[in-house]
């Protein structure tokens, strides 16, 4: 089920090769970094995050205020045009769209809505029968099924594939039940790109629309262009955590000028997004529109998004290099088409038979404590939600589950450093490695002299 963590550097783009290689062999000696007690039991941590934090979202937020949000936030309030006519709004999606490789973009209140949007335009469904089944990955966030649901799509769990824990392409065709399949949603999980080559594949032969969750992969491209060209829709969110954000948000893209107007229609309580008369409404629709808050910070935003990528990929790609030093942690694997990595996460699997079969929870509390920012991912699978068992009882005919053992597993050993730690440098790579290294040598010595390893 594993890769051997070479096998990254052998199938790696150019790009990636001479900084991973460049990585290998540079952690500092034991003897300055790697001895003492754990930090957990008193020692003396690896880096003192207190003294010496991480890079934080908030760095240099004065001066940003100052600069670019202030006068921004300013000119909106004292013009009072703060909704429509979104002048600022559609500016971004302008240039998001482009970014993205498509020449059409809508901006939304949330992640979330782009999602059931993107599918009920894509569809041309009004959510008010029941509109089919959506494939969705069943190691993700809820949204990614309770946007179907939402638009009354019912959905259909598949597993993801054992090395990148991506909708695995060979689950997804054994799932289709010709007349009931209507789309698939892949997720760009981590900021990695599905296999959009299969995938399309797949769809094409089942004739079945094609619905990117894109959320967690900005700037991410695929061996055939970038992450929300490569299906009829994709959708983007800007919710705080994620590496382009402004607090809550979302965006729609796609090429199929149709999909678009059905799309804009529905954000806009329905009305034609050509005639824009204000009380004509050609179908369906509610006020899924932003505000030119949102609209301002992300055109401030998307500045230096290209050049805060590049610092998170040489960040990104140099721990990869290092992490060839740990037993424990197995980074997910990437797969070679990926060109850009969006690496808003590093994924990782716990392996416990390398650190002493101690529980992940209790591995993470010691390499927190000595420094190293290290957290679960999702806990349970979307099937073992609460709320998903109780759909599986009363409405079955909403929701499918099919057998999941990755997924199931992966829940139980997933971890991942967030993107906001790549905006650092070589260093801080350097550090959470050793506070690794630490850790799973004195458990797994600990774990020997107890007799259990």
């Amino acid at each position: 089920m594993t890769r051997k963590r070479s096998s990254f550097l052998a199938t790696a783009k150019p790009w990636l090769l001479p900084l991973a290689r460049a990585t290998l062999g540079r952690l500092p000696a034991p003897a300055s970094r790697l001895t003492g007690p754990l930090a957990k039991d008193g020692g003396r941590p690896v880096r003192d995050t207190r003294l010496k934090p991480y890079r934080s979202v908030t760095d240099g937020i004065y001066w940003r205020w100052h600069a670019e949000a202030r006068p921004m936030f300013r000119k909106f309030y004292l013009s009072g045009l703060e909704g429509l006519p979104q002048t600022c709004a559609e500016e971004f999606m302008r240039r998001w769209a482009a970014h993205c490789g498509c020449r059409y973009g809508l901006l939304l209140p949330h992640g979330t809505d782009a999602l059931r949007i993107g599918l009920a335009a894509a569809l041309d469904h009004d959510g008010l029968d029941y509109g089919g089944e959506v494939i969705v990955p069943n190691f993700s966030f809820i949204a990614s099924a309770t946007a179907p649901l939402d638009r009354r799509f019912g959905v259909v769990f598949v597993d993801v594939d054992p090395d990148t824990l991506l909708l695995d392409p060979r689950r997804v065709e054994e799932a289709v039940v010709p007349g009931r399949t209507r789309a698939i949603l892949p997720v760009h999980l981590y900021g990695q790109p599905a296999d959009m080559t299969a995938l399309r594949a797949v769809a094409d032969k089942h004739g079945l629309t094609l619905i990117e969750d894109a959320a967690q992969a900005h700037g991410a491209v695929w061996e055939t262009g970038p992450v929300g060209s490569l299906g009829d829709v994709g959708a983007f969110s800007f919710q705080s955590a994620k590496s382009l954000a402004c607090g809550e948000g979302g965006a729609l893209v796609t090429n199929n000028e149709e999909i678009f107007d059905r799309a804009h229609a529905m954000h806009n309580a329905g009305r034609s997004p050509i005639d824009r008369d204000r009380w004509v409404h050609i179908r369906l629709g509610w006020n899924c529109r932003p505000t030119e808050y949102q609209a301002g910070l992300l055109l401030q935003r998307l500045k230096s998004f290209d050049s805060q990528q590049a610092v998170r990929r040489r960040n990104f790609t140099h721990l990869y290099g290092l992490m060839s030093e740990i037993k424990c942690l197995e980074p997910v694997g990437i797969d070679p088409r990926v060109k850009a990595h969006g690496m808003y996460m590093f994924g990782m699997r716990f392996r416990p038979e390398y650190c002493g079969s101690v529980a992940v929870d209790h591995f993470l509390d010691c390499v927190r404590a000595e420094g190293a920012p290290i957290y679960r991912a999702f806990e349970a699978t979307m099937a073992q939600q609460p709320v998903m068992k109780d759909l599986l009882k009363r409405r079955p005919e909403y929701v499918r589950a099919l057998p999941t053992p990755v997924s199931d597993q992966a829940v139980k050993d997933n971890v991942y450093i967030s993107h906001f730690i790549f905006l650092g440098t070589t260093q801080d790579m350097e550090d959470i490695v050793a506070a690794i290294l630490k850790v799973e040598r004195h458990l797994s010595n600990r774990a020997r002299a107890a007799g259990r390893a």
